[in-house]
Protein backbone atom coordinates (compact mmCIF):
# COMPACT_ATOMS: atom_id res chain seq x y z
CA UNK A 1 0.00 0.00 0.00
CA UNK A 2 1.32 3.37 -1.19
CA UNK A 3 1.87 5.70 1.69
CA UNK A 4 1.25 9.36 1.36
CA UNK A 5 1.81 10.48 4.70
CA UNK A 6 4.63 13.08 3.90
CA UNK A 7 2.35 14.78 1.03
CA UNK A 8 0.69 18.23 2.15
CA UNK A 9 -2.80 18.89 2.96
CA UNK A 10 -4.55 21.47 0.84
CA UNK A 11 -5.00 23.29 3.94
CA UNK A 12 -1.40 23.36 4.65
CA UNK A 13 -0.62 24.53 1.17
CA UNK A 14 -3.42 27.60 1.09
CA UNK A 15 -1.76 29.07 3.91
CA UNK A 16 1.91 28.69 2.59
CA UNK A 17 0.25 30.38 -0.90
CA UNK A 18 -2.23 32.63 1.54
CA UNK A 19 -4.81 31.36 -0.72
CA UNK A 20 -8.23 29.40 -0.12
CA UNK A 21 -8.02 25.90 -0.31
CA UNK A 22 -10.22 25.93 -3.04
CA UNK A 23 -7.87 27.94 -5.26
CA UNK A 24 -5.66 25.37 -4.08
CA UNK A 25 -7.33 22.57 -5.54
CA UNK A 26 -7.98 23.89 -8.62
CA UNK A 27 -4.47 25.14 -9.56
CA UNK A 28 -3.72 21.71 -9.31
CA UNK A 29 -5.69 20.85 -11.46
CA UNK A 30 -5.06 23.43 -13.81
CA UNK A 31 -8.23 25.27 -13.47
CA UNK A 32 -8.58 27.99 -16.01
CA UNK A 33 -10.80 30.00 -13.72
CA UNK A 34 -6.82 30.45 -11.57
CA UNK A 35 -4.69 32.80 -13.71
CA UNK A 36 -1.77 31.23 -15.08
CA UNK A 37 0.62 33.27 -13.17
CA UNK A 38 -1.53 32.19 -9.87
CA UNK A 39 -1.44 28.55 -11.17
CA UNK A 40 2.22 28.42 -11.36
CA UNK A 41 3.00 30.18 -8.24
CA UNK A 42 0.45 27.65 -6.12
CA UNK A 43 1.86 24.61 -8.53
CA UNK A 44 5.44 25.69 -6.98
CA UNK A 45 4.86 26.24 -3.59
CA UNK A 46 2.93 22.54 -3.49
CA UNK A 47 5.48 21.16 -5.18
CA UNK A 48 8.14 22.45 -2.77
CA UNK A 49 6.62 21.18 0.33
CA UNK A 50 6.38 17.82 -1.07
CA UNK A 51 3.34 17.46 -3.15
CA UNK A 52 2.88 14.80 -6.27
CA UNK A 53 -0.10 14.03 -8.42
CA UNK A 54 -1.77 11.09 -7.39
CA UNK A 55 -2.61 8.68 -9.86
CA UNK A 56 -4.89 6.62 -7.75
CA UNK A 57 -7.02 9.73 -6.76
CA UNK A 58 -6.97 11.15 -10.54
CA UNK A 59 -7.79 7.98 -12.17
CA UNK A 60 -10.21 7.21 -9.25
CA UNK A 61 -12.02 11.14 -9.96
CA UNK A 62 -11.88 9.80 -13.81
CA UNK A 63 -13.64 6.59 -13.65
CA UNK A 64 -16.20 8.55 -11.27
CA UNK A 65 -16.96 10.87 -13.75
CA UNK A 66 -17.63 7.95 -16.32
CA UNK A 67 -19.48 6.09 -14.33
CA UNK A 68 -17.02 3.21 -13.85
CA UNK A 69 -15.26 1.83 -10.93
CA UNK A 70 -11.06 3.66 -10.42
CA UNK A 71 -8.45 0.92 -10.71
CA UNK A 72 -5.04 0.39 -9.16
CA UNK A 73 -2.03 1.71 -11.83
CA UNK A 74 0.24 3.09 -9.29
CA UNK A 75 3.26 0.79 -11.29
CA UNK A 76 3.78 0.62 -14.53
CA UNK A 77 6.08 -2.24 -16.44
CA UNK A 78 9.09 -1.10 -18.52
CA UNK A 79 9.48 -4.47 -20.40
CA UNK A 80 12.94 -5.50 -22.39
CA UNK A 81 13.26 -7.99 -24.66
CA UNK A 82 17.26 -8.27 -24.91
CA UNK A 83 19.05 -11.73 -24.42
CA UNK A 84 20.04 -11.07 -20.90
CA UNK A 85 18.17 -8.90 -18.43
CA UNK A 86 20.03 -6.13 -18.21
CA UNK A 87 21.53 -5.98 -21.68
CA UNK A 88 19.55 -3.14 -22.64
CA UNK A 89 21.95 -0.80 -19.90
CA UNK A 90 24.72 -1.39 -22.73
CA UNK A 91 23.23 1.37 -24.78
CA UNK A 92 23.74 4.86 -23.57
CA UNK A 93 20.31 5.78 -25.57
CA UNK A 94 18.32 3.04 -23.88
CA UNK A 95 19.53 3.94 -20.67
CA UNK A 96 18.80 7.70 -21.14
CA UNK A 97 15.10 6.48 -22.50
CA UNK A 98 15.23 4.66 -19.26
CA UNK A 99 16.01 7.64 -17.12
CA UNK A 100 13.77 10.18 -18.72
CA UNK A 101 10.96 7.36 -18.12
CA UNK A 102 11.36 7.03 -14.40
CA UNK A 103 11.60 10.56 -13.74
CA UNK A 104 8.21 11.25 -15.24
CA UNK A 105 6.78 8.48 -14.09
CA UNK A 106 7.96 9.31 -10.69
CA UNK A 107 6.87 13.13 -11.04
CA UNK A 108 3.40 11.65 -11.95
CA UNK A 109 2.92 9.69 -9.22
CA UNK A 110 3.62 6.66 -10.92
CA UNK A 111 6.78 4.01 -10.81
CA UNK A 112 8.51 2.33 -13.43
CA UNK A 113 9.29 -1.48 -12.45
CA UNK A 114 11.82 -3.37 -14.87
CA UNK A 115 10.32 -6.76 -16.18
CA UNK A 116 12.74 -8.89 -18.86
CA UNK A 117 10.89 -11.03 -20.71
CA UNK A 118 13.19 -13.62 -20.62
CA UNK A 119 11.65 -14.22 -16.53
CA UNK A 120 8.73 -15.38 -18.26
CA UNK A 121 10.70 -17.95 -20.48
CA UNK A 122 10.08 -15.42 -23.43
CA UNK A 123 6.68 -15.94 -23.47
CA UNK A 124 4.66 -12.67 -23.91
CA UNK A 125 1.35 -14.49 -22.23
CA UNK A 126 3.72 -16.06 -19.53
CA UNK A 127 4.60 -12.03 -18.56
CA UNK A 128 0.63 -11.18 -18.74
CA UNK A 129 0.08 -13.57 -16.38
CA UNK A 130 3.04 -11.80 -14.11
CA UNK A 131 1.84 -8.51 -15.03
CA UNK A 132 -1.88 -9.44 -13.86
CA UNK A 133 -1.31 -11.18 -10.62
CA UNK A 134 0.88 -7.81 -9.48
CA UNK A 135 -1.90 -5.45 -10.89
CA UNK A 136 -0.19 -3.67 -13.55
CA UNK A 137 -2.00 -2.76 -16.14
CA UNK A 138 0.17 0.10 -17.65
CA UNK A 139 2.76 -1.48 -20.00
CA UNK A 140 5.88 0.58 -21.55
CA UNK A 141 7.81 -1.80 -24.12
CA UNK A 142 11.42 -0.39 -24.10
CA UNK A 143 13.22 -0.26 -27.63
CA UNK A 144 14.33 -4.10 -28.73
CA UNK A 145 17.29 -5.37 -29.65
CA UNK A 146 16.19 -6.13 -33.21
CA UNK A 147 12.33 -5.11 -34.68
CA UNK A 148 10.20 -7.70 -33.89
CA UNK A 149 6.95 -8.29 -32.20
CA UNK A 150 5.85 -9.73 -28.69
CA UNK A 151 2.60 -11.62 -27.85
CA UNK A 152 1.34 -10.34 -24.67
CA UNK A 153 -2.80 -10.41 -23.47
CA UNK A 154 -3.22 -6.66 -24.83
CA UNK A 155 -6.60 -6.49 -24.53
CA UNK A 156 -5.87 -6.81 -21.07
CA UNK A 157 -3.07 -4.10 -21.02
CA UNK A 158 -2.84 -0.29 -22.33
CA UNK A 159 0.98 0.18 -23.59
CA UNK A 160 3.08 1.98 -25.35
CA UNK A 161 6.61 1.93 -26.71
CA UNK A 162 9.83 3.40 -27.08
CA UNK A 163 11.11 4.23 -31.10
CA UNK A 164 10.30 1.86 -34.00
CA UNK A 165 11.57 -1.78 -33.10
CA UNK A 166 7.94 -3.13 -32.08
CA UNK A 167 6.77 -3.88 -35.58
CA UNK A 168 3.32 -5.87 -34.35
CA UNK A 169 1.23 -4.57 -32.77
CA UNK A 170 1.32 -0.89 -33.66
CA UNK A 171 1.29 0.66 -30.30
CA UNK A 172 1.24 4.61 -30.05
CA UNK A 173 5.43 5.64 -29.39
CA UNK A 174 7.60 8.32 -29.06
CA UNK A 175 11.09 8.38 -30.62
CA UNK A 176 13.50 10.83 -32.17
CA UNK A 177 12.97 12.35 -35.47
CA UNK A 178 15.30 10.79 -37.58
CA UNK A 179 14.61 11.89 -40.80
CA UNK A 180 15.27 15.71 -39.48
CA UNK A 181 18.13 14.81 -37.70
CA UNK A 182 19.25 13.61 -41.07
CA UNK A 183 18.99 16.69 -42.93
CA UNK A 184 20.55 18.24 -40.05
CA UNK A 185 23.66 16.52 -40.15
CA UNK A 186 23.92 16.65 -43.76
CA UNK A 187 23.45 21.16 -43.33
CA UNK A 188 25.89 21.31 -40.63
CA UNK A 189 28.62 19.44 -42.65
CA UNK A 190 27.92 21.67 -46.12
CA UNK A 191 28.12 24.81 -43.93
CA UNK A 192 31.30 23.79 -42.64
CA UNK A 193 32.20 23.56 -46.00
CA UNK A 194 32.39 20.02 -47.50
CA UNK A 195 31.05 19.15 -50.34
CA UNK A 196 31.15 15.19 -50.82
CA UNK A 197 29.04 14.20 -48.13
CA UNK A 198 28.45 10.44 -47.88
CA UNK A 199 26.30 8.30 -45.53
CA UNK A 200 27.63 4.93 -44.39
CA UNK A 201 25.26 3.41 -42.39
CA UNK A 202 23.79 -0.78 -42.10
CA UNK A 203 20.77 -1.04 -44.07
CA UNK A 204 19.66 -3.14 -41.29
CA UNK A 205 20.23 -0.64 -38.22
CA UNK A 206 18.35 1.91 -40.76
CA UNK A 207 15.39 -0.53 -40.60
CA UNK A 208 15.01 -0.45 -37.07
CA UNK A 209 14.22 3.28 -37.82
CA UNK A 210 12.03 2.60 -40.70
CA UNK A 211 14.91 3.93 -43.33
CA UNK A 212 14.26 7.57 -41.82
CA UNK A 213 18.08 8.31 -41.82
CA UNK A 214 18.68 7.26 -45.32
CA UNK A 215 15.58 9.16 -46.40
CA UNK A 216 16.37 12.06 -44.58
CA UNK A 217 19.65 12.44 -46.05
CA UNK A 218 18.47 11.57 -49.30
CA UNK A 219 16.22 14.75 -49.07
CA UNK A 220 18.73 16.80 -48.12
CA UNK A 221 21.42 16.35 -50.60
CA UNK A 222 18.97 16.25 -53.01
CA UNK A 223 18.12 19.76 -51.78
CA UNK A 224 21.49 21.08 -51.44
CA UNK A 225 22.42 19.48 -54.82
CA UNK A 226 25.12 16.96 -54.68
CA UNK A 227 23.26 14.03 -54.46
CA UNK A 228 24.93 10.90 -55.88
CA UNK A 229 24.26 7.28 -55.46
CA UNK A 230 27.91 6.33 -55.10
CA UNK A 231 28.01 8.70 -52.10
CA UNK A 232 25.66 6.30 -50.17
CA UNK A 233 27.07 3.07 -49.17
CA UNK A 234 24.29 1.04 -46.90
CA UNK A 235 25.40 -2.30 -46.84
CA UNK A 236 23.16 -4.66 -44.63
CA UNK A 237 26.14 -4.65 -42.23
CA UNK A 238 29.19 -2.32 -42.01
CA UNK A 239 32.59 -3.88 -42.20
CA UNK A 240 36.23 -2.07 -42.74
CA UNK A 241 36.89 -4.02 -46.04
CA UNK A 242 34.43 -2.80 -47.76
CA UNK A 243 34.04 0.38 -46.48
CA UNK A 244 37.53 0.81 -47.36
CA UNK A 245 36.58 0.03 -51.25
CA UNK A 246 33.56 2.49 -50.66
CA UNK A 247 35.95 4.87 -49.28
CA UNK A 248 38.65 4.57 -52.34
CA UNK A 249 35.74 4.57 -55.01
CA UNK A 250 33.46 7.70 -53.81
CA UNK A 251 35.68 9.91 -51.76
CA UNK A 252 33.72 11.61 -49.45
CA UNK A 253 35.27 14.27 -47.59
CA UNK A 254 32.52 13.83 -44.92
CA UNK A 255 30.11 10.74 -43.87
CA UNK A 256 27.68 10.73 -41.66
CA UNK A 257 26.65 7.19 -39.94
CA UNK A 258 25.80 5.50 -36.60
CA UNK A 259 28.79 3.47 -36.37
CA UNK A 260 32.27 5.00 -34.21
CA UNK A 261 33.94 2.18 -35.54
CA UNK A 262 33.91 4.32 -39.11
CA UNK A 263 36.46 7.39 -37.25
CA UNK A 264 39.10 4.46 -36.60
CA UNK A 265 38.22 2.55 -40.27
CA UNK A 266 39.30 6.36 -41.65
CA UNK A 267 42.69 6.28 -39.68
CA UNK A 268 43.74 3.12 -41.13
CA UNK A 269 43.18 3.92 -43.96
CA UNK A 270 45.55 7.05 -44.18
CA UNK A 271 42.65 9.83 -43.58
CA UNK A 272 42.96 12.63 -40.40
CA UNK A 273 39.96 13.38 -39.15
CA UNK A 274 38.22 16.02 -39.51
CA UNK A 275 41.08 17.44 -42.36
CA UNK A 276 41.02 15.30 -44.96
CA UNK A 277 37.29 13.53 -43.74
CA UNK A 278 34.88 14.88 -41.75
CA UNK A 279 32.42 12.32 -39.34
CA UNK A 280 29.02 13.04 -37.54
CA UNK A 281 27.24 10.54 -36.02
CA UNK A 282 23.61 10.19 -35.85
CA UNK A 283 23.58 9.11 -32.32
CA UNK A 284 26.36 10.88 -30.22
CA UNK A 285 26.38 9.08 -27.05
CA UNK A 286 27.86 12.16 -25.01
CA UNK A 287 27.65 15.83 -25.57
CA UNK A 288 31.36 16.61 -24.47
CA UNK A 289 32.69 17.94 -27.58
CA UNK A 290 34.56 14.57 -28.64
CA UNK A 291 32.45 13.88 -31.33
CA UNK A 292 30.29 16.01 -33.67
CA UNK A 293 26.39 14.77 -34.70
CA UNK A 294 23.26 14.21 -33.67
CA UNK A 295 22.36 14.08 -30.09
CA UNK A 296 19.19 12.41 -29.38
CA UNK A 297 17.00 13.26 -26.80
CA UNK A 298 16.43 10.43 -25.41
CA UNK A 299 15.50 11.58 -21.96
CA UNK A 300 12.82 13.40 -23.24
CA UNK A 301 11.76 10.58 -25.54
CA UNK A 302 11.63 8.54 -22.31
CA UNK A 303 9.05 11.22 -20.58
CA UNK A 304 6.93 11.77 -23.79
CA UNK A 305 6.40 7.85 -24.02
CA UNK A 306 5.22 7.90 -20.24
CA UNK A 307 2.51 11.00 -20.82
CA UNK A 308 1.01 8.83 -24.00
CA UNK A 309 0.56 5.59 -21.22
CA UNK A 310 -0.30 7.78 -18.57
CA UNK A 311 -2.85 9.87 -20.81
CA UNK A 312 -4.46 6.26 -22.30
CA UNK A 313 -4.56 5.29 -18.63
CA UNK A 314 -6.37 8.41 -16.89
CA UNK A 315 -8.71 7.64 -20.48
CA UNK A 316 -9.76 4.35 -19.37
CA UNK A 317 -7.75 3.11 -22.99
CA UNK A 318 -7.68 -0.65 -23.20
CA UNK A 319 -6.40 -2.92 -26.27
CA UNK A 320 -4.86 -2.07 -29.09
CA UNK A 321 -5.38 1.71 -30.54
CA UNK A 322 -7.29 1.94 -33.49
CA UNK A 323 -5.46 4.32 -34.81
CA UNK A 324 -1.84 4.74 -33.23
CA UNK A 325 -0.26 7.88 -32.52
CA UNK A 326 3.31 8.70 -32.72
CA UNK A 327 5.41 11.68 -30.87
CA UNK A 328 8.44 13.10 -32.76
CA UNK A 329 10.97 14.57 -30.62
CA UNK A 330 13.39 16.48 -31.97
CA UNK A 331 17.03 15.98 -31.53
CA UNK A 332 19.89 18.76 -31.53
CA UNK A 333 23.28 19.36 -33.08
CA UNK A 334 26.45 19.37 -31.28
CA UNK A 335 29.73 20.59 -32.17
CA UNK A 336 32.73 18.36 -32.03
CA UNK A 337 36.37 17.24 -32.69
CA UNK A 338 35.45 15.06 -36.01
CA UNK A 339 33.83 18.30 -37.95
CA UNK A 340 34.16 21.39 -38.58
CA UNK A 341 32.55 23.94 -36.85
CA UNK A 342 30.04 25.85 -39.03
CA UNK A 343 29.42 29.74 -39.15
CA UNK A 344 26.01 30.04 -37.47
CA UNK A 345 25.35 32.71 -40.26
CA UNK A 346 25.69 30.68 -42.89
CA UNK A 347 22.41 28.47 -41.86
CA UNK A 348 19.33 29.73 -42.38
CA UNK A 349 16.40 28.52 -40.17
CA UNK A 350 13.12 27.70 -41.79
CA UNK A 351 9.89 25.71 -42.41
CA UNK A 352 10.79 22.19 -43.41
CA UNK A 353 9.95 21.48 -47.26
CA UNK A 354 11.55 25.28 -48.33
CA UNK A 355 13.89 24.42 -51.06
CA UNK A 356 17.39 25.92 -51.91
CA UNK A 357 19.38 25.50 -54.64
CA UNK A 358 22.55 23.71 -54.98
CA UNK A 359 24.82 26.93 -55.00
CA UNK A 360 23.29 28.70 -52.66
CA UNK A 361 25.16 28.82 -48.85
CA UNK A 362 21.89 29.43 -46.99
CA UNK A 363 21.34 26.28 -45.89
CA UNK A 364 17.44 24.67 -44.71
CA UNK A 365 16.92 22.84 -41.63
CA UNK A 366 14.47 20.49 -41.32
CA UNK A 367 13.18 21.29 -38.34
CA UNK A 368 14.38 24.88 -36.72
CA UNK A 369 14.21 22.81 -33.07
CA UNK A 370 16.76 20.79 -33.72
CA UNK A 371 19.56 23.86 -34.14
CA UNK A 372 18.78 24.69 -30.62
Amino acid sequence: MRSHSNTPSLGQIAEAAQVSRAAVSMALRNHPRIPPATRQRIQKIATELGWRPNPLLAEAMSAIRAGQPPADRVTLAWVTTHPTRLGWRESPFFRRCHAGAEARANAAGYRLEHFWLGDAGGRGHRLGDILFARGITGVLIAPMPEPGTIDLPWHQITAATVAYTLVEPRLHRATDNHCSSARVAVAHLRAGGRRRIGLALSANYDRRVQGLWSAGYLWQAHEEGFADPALLHRPAELDEATFGRWLTSAQPDAIISTDDRVIKWLKNAGRRVPDDVAFASLDVTADDGSMAGIFQDATGIGACAIDVLAGQLLRHERGLPEKPRTVIVDARWVDGATAPKAPRREILLGEAGHQTSGNSSKLVAASPVSFD
